[in-house]
């Protein structure tokens, strides 16, 4: 089953989810080194980025507590330390828990669900895979009335995901030197099929 504009999920955070989201956001900034393969990035670049993470994780948790199924944050976000290269803690229907990376990605000139789902894909290389990998995307208005120039929790939306084999093959991005999965946003799985392997 392919991803639509149907199947995407769009959860409002309160404003008080966004504080929490924003304090994150300023503690990690200061304790988050990058990874080496990605472009060197200013403080406010660090930061807005991490706080798209943050937001994204937040969204991705209250959906699956709102579908009332077990979700938890895996990262002590005050400790200092990195994180573990997964964000949330799930379980399976034998109460197992799995892991779960939660991506997010900004698109700037495709501002259309149909565009996103038929351009991008998944923000993940092959070592980064998790047991579920889910993939949140903001999407800018740079044309129309109104214009959204900036990131903004009304244009995210929780796009899809994937298991930790369903890459059979990997490429890399064309502005980055980075693995990227060769299959588009359309190809992962609506997030509603998640819920039958959860409790």
């Amino acid at each position: 089953m392919a991803v639509t504009r149907d199947t995407i999920v769009k959860i409002q955070l309160s404003e008080a989810d966004m504080h929490i989201c924003t304090e994150n956001a300023q503690i990690l900034c200061e304790t988050m080194t990058d990874r080496r393969d990605l472009h060197a990035r200013g403080y406010m670049e660090r930061f807005i980025d991490i706080l798209m993470g943050e937001a994204a994780e937040a969204a991705v948790i209250k959906w699956l507590l709102q579908n009332r199924k077990y979700a938890v944050s895996a990262v002590n976000k005050r400790s200092g330390n990195p994180d573990l290269g997964h964000d949330i803690i799930l379980k399976d229907i034998r109460g197992t828990e799995i892991k779960c990376s939660v991506k997010s990605s900004l698109s700037v000139y495709k501002s259309t669900i149909d565009d996103i789902l038929d351009t991008f894909t998944v923000a993940t290389k092959a070592s980064e895979l998790r047991k579920v990998n889910i993939q949140v995307y903001y999407w800018l208005k740079l044309k129309g009335e109104p214009r959204i120039t900036v990131p903004t929790e009304r244009n995210m939306a929780i796009i899809g995901w994937i298991g930790e084999n369903d890459v059979k093959e990997f490429g890399t991005y064309s502005t980055e030197n980075r693995q990227a999965p060769k299959m588009k946003l359309r190809d992962t799985r609506p997030m509603h099929s998640l819920l039958e392997y959860l409790v």
